[in-house]
């Protein structure tokens, strides 16, 4: 059985999601300890029982002291067969992490998954649902399966109400992926929405970030204005490269201006391209389990390893045995495998 410290590096979720997703596609079975050992909360968390489940009912595996509050878990995989399911985290507890969690398993799973989720889309901490569907999931299908996401219903702290539907079709085996340079700028998308407020803060936003990314020729940025349970405003952008897909998101929050917001997000993105890296500082470290199961060396340049990212390299390798490879070039990070 591996052993895995939840407390190492940074010490969050991100522990979790990656090693119950190795552990479900390699057969192998871990005790993860000292569950967010060092966070204000420490143990799991309602949605980080939730992920757990999902990915157990995924591989048809079993959990040993999954509850709230819980600082240990010992989790054994099962087989990876398909097939349809569903789950609710609660309130506004991530859909975009519980989806997160499942993706690997379900990419190399025996035959198709669908899965639906109930919970937040766009909350803290987490990746906003768009953004998975414009970059994550995208990046996911250069590795080989064929991944597609449906927004139902949006969720926002406190209430939820979001609904999601993702399907995936897997592949056998990762193919490897080499992303050395971004390639040209073939076009920037994007959506600016809110839910149970007036149409003109999902214009503002919107019309705040075409303006600063004017320099380009194809921009195209939906508006998505909605009634739901819960209230709420964001923008997600996703640059669509030859070789990559780079993305950047803002929530909206109380008191911050819809200018400031759509303004923030396009800025966020033209910094990400300006620096030549070709994943964002989100994706880093969701790419690296894909990299990493991958039959071939793959390769992404990021401009500085994070915190999250170096967390997962090591959960990655107490799985695998297989080693990252970090190289420093012209203010830039090559990160490879080997």
């Amino acid at each position: 059985m591996i052993e895995v410290d939840g407390s190492r590096g940074e010490g969050g979720g991100q522990i979790l999601r990656t090693a119950i997703a190795l552990s479900a596609v390699t057969g192998e079975a871990v005790r993860i300890r000292n569950i967010r050992a060092n966070r204000p909360n420490p143990g799991l968390a309602p949605s980080h029982v939730t992920s757990i489940e999902a990915v157990a009912r995924v591989c048809d595996g079993e959990v040993d002291d999954l509850y709230p509050g819980s600082k240990g878990i010992t989790f054994r995989p099962g087989q990876l067969t398909g097939g349809h399911f569903e789950f609710d985290v609660g309130t506004a507890g991530s859909i975009s992490l519980v989806l997160q969690s499942c993706l690997i398993p379900s990419a190399l799973s025996k035959s198709r998954v669908v899965i639906r989720v109930n919970g937040g889309t766009d909350v803290k901490w987490s990746p906003p649902i768009d953004y998975m569907r414009l970059v994550h999931v995208p990046m996911l299908n250069k590795f080989g399966p064929s991944c597609h996401l449906e927004i139902s219903a949006r969720g926002f702290y406190p209430e939820g109400g979001g609904e999601v539907m993702m399907e995936v079709s897997p592949v056998g085996e990762f193919a490897p992926v080499d992303l050395s340079s971004q390639g040209e700028v073939l076009r920037i998308e994007g959506i600016a929405f809110a839910q149970n407020l007036p149409e003109h803060v999902v214009a503002r936003t919107k019309h705040s970030a075409l303006k600063k990314l004017i320099g380009f020729s194809r921009v195209k940025v939906e508006s998505d204005l909605r009634k739901g349970r819960s209230t709420g405003a964001g923008i997600v952008l996703c640059a669509v490269c030859e070789n990559t897909f780079l993305g950047a998101s803002v929530l909206g929050a109380r008191g911050v201006r819809a200018e400031d917001i759509g303004d923030g997000c396009a800025q966020d993105l033209l910094e990400t391209l300006k620096s030549g890296a070709t994943v964002d500082e989100n994706m880093l470290d969701q790419i690296l389990p894909y990299m990493a199961l991958s039959k071939g060396r793959s390769k992404v340049v990021t401009d500085e390893i994070t915190g999250h990212a170096e967390t997962n390299m090591s959960v990655v390798e107490s799985f695998l045995g297989k080693k990252f490879e970090t190289r420093k070039m012209d203010g830039l990070v090559e990160v490879r495998t080997i």
